[in-house]
């Protein structure tokens, strides 16, 4: 059986062992598209499968690829569908809040950072339950659901993004709605702290000049941990990079950069020690395009915010990586998909998100 690279992806996995039993029937999914026609950022596959309204968890990565204006089948735009259809009220002490049920969104306030980094303004409005609500409402609503110690630091990296977007550093506390205290300020740097513990066998191997040997605690978490890395990089830019945070945020910039060829070199070595399989193939794409997609969003979003500048050697080896995203990007789009999301929904649903990642990292550019 192939296990993943990364064993805690981006999608709604229901049963990973299911996920991964079979790979029968994936044999005739490469090849049965003309290359020709394929976009290499990822757009025909957008727009061919992020836009169905039975699955909100894809509208929202396709929303993230391409922008406040996408729109879903019928044409209805993805923006208003993940807020009128999405958002549900929650009741707690009494208090009626708006936020996105946990098993649709999957990490919480995906979808509300989505929205927010697509540029749709607070002041936007959308009906729920009879009445006119704001994005602004669903904003305050995070802000009261907010739990920082009953959620590991990785987990928080999408609130994080949002927040401190929203929220000036000058009134970063808060009482939530259990009567809690929230620092957001705090919490950005147990954060921060969180992903230096969990990359310090990756620094080490920075440090020494070496090949990895094994995945770190890093690469368990979410897409190889760079969700978290980028809701720091949104972080710093929205001012919460005092206390030397600065400085160390660019160490784990630079260890990103690093990643880009170390990350991609033991993920070959990992699937080269796997039996070959049609699913094996799969997976070892999906691994690549997974970490080099997140790691180009990470990227652009700290360069073109001038949180960080790349030095010539660095830039180079992003470009290579780009170059690299968009030829997997390219073999993608020689899959038919059509194809594989029956036989294995996962397996189709977390290269679709992987693409809308990958689009956006490199639109950002």
């Amino acid at each position: 059986m192939v296990e993943p690279f990364f064993p805690s992806g981006c999608e709604p996995v229901q049963s990973r062992r299911r996920f991964l039993m079979l790979s029968a029937g994936l044999i005739g999914l490469n090849g049965s598209r003309d290359a020709s026609a394929q976009s290499h950022d990822g757009t025909d596959v957008i727009r061919e499968h992020a836009t169905t309204p039975l699955d909100p968890w894809a509208v929202s990565h396709g929303l993230r690829a391409m922008g406040r204006d996408f729109t879903i089948q019928g044409g209805r735009r993805a923006v208003d569908f993940l807020l009128e259809e999405q958002v549900a009220a929650v009741t707690v002490n009494g208090r009626t809040i708006l936020g996105v049920p946990r098993t649709v969104e999957i990490h919480p306030n995906m979808f509300l950072k989505t929205i927010l980094e697509a540029g749709v303004p607070l002041s936007h409005g959308f009906s729920h339950k009879g009445q006119r609500r704001t994005l602004a409402d669903v904003v305050d609503g995070a802000k009261l659901l907010l739990r920082p110690g009953h959620e590991p630091p990785s987990e928080m990296a999408w609130s994080i993004t949002a927040l401190t977007r929203t929220t000036s550093p000058l009134r970063a506390r808060w009482t939530n709605a259990w009567g809690e205290p929230v620092d957001l300020d705090a919490l950005v740097g147990s954060a921060l702290e969180a992903l230096e513990r969990d990359s310090a066998s990756l620094s080490e191997a920075m440090r020494q000049g070496r090949s990895l040997s094994a995945r770190a605690p890093a690469h368990e978490l979410t897409c190889g941990g760079t969700h978290l890395i980028y809701g720091l990089i949104a972080a710093a830019h929205a001012g919460y990079a005092g206390n030397g945070r600065g400085q160390r945020l660019r160490q784990q910039v630079d260890l990103l950069v690093w990643r880009l060829a170390a990350d991609v070199d033991l993920i070959d070595r990992f699937y080269a020690a796997q039996k070959p399989t049609p699913f094996a193939s799969l997976m070892h794409l999906d691994a690549k395009l997974k970490l080099l997609g997140h790691a180009e969003e990470c990227l652009a979003l700290a360069t073109r915010r001038k949180v960080v500048v790349l030095s010539e050697t660095q830039q180079g080896r992003r470009q290579t990586a780009i170059a690299e995203t968009r030829r997997l990007l390219g073999e993608v789009g020689r899959l038919d998909l059509a194809k594989l999301r029956p036989r294995h929904f996962e397996a189709y649903q977390q290269l679709v998100g992987d693409v809308c990642h990958a689009r956006h990292g490199l639109t950002l550019s």
